[in-house]
């Protein structure tokens, strides 16, 4: 879905398995993500998922845990590698599979899968309160 919160606020209860909000470590990013994890436990629409995005060093990330607790978080890296397909317009995946932006997306991908095949209630995934 496209960035922001407004999206949301038109989704009928149980609408999403799991919402993987993307935030950056910068204010307006978190600020947004905050906006989006408290639409989404009030109106019950599904669980959530933080990515990490960009991260640069450990203290990007505990900024992102800090002002988000209580969320499953997982870091992607700042990678220049991503940036470098995105001018060739090419994949990351195709351009740096070995990358640790690709790595650590794939990781996203085998944690959510693992939520699929676990075949766990959406009840029992954690839940911001």
């Amino acid at each position: 879905m496209e960035a922001g919160a407004g999206t949301l606020t038109r989704m009928p209860q149980g609408s999403l398995d799991v919402a993987v909000l993307v935030v950056e470590p910068s204010a307006k990013s978190i600020d947004v993500a905050r906006r989006a994890s408290a639409i989404i436990a009030e109106r019950k629409i599904g669980v959530m998922l933080i990515a990490a995005n960009r991260i640069r060093e450990p203290a990007d990330l505990e900024l992102i845990r800090i002002r988000l607790p209580g969320m499953e978080v997982l870091p992607v890296p700042d990678d220049p590698l991503i940036a470098l397909a995105d001018r060739q317009a090419r994949s990351p995946i195709d351009a740096a599979p070995d990358g640790p932006g690709v790595q650590a997306i794939a990781e996203l991908a085998a944690r959510l899968e693992r939520w699929s095949s676990e075949a766990v209630a959406v009840d029992t995934l954690p839940v911001v309160p």
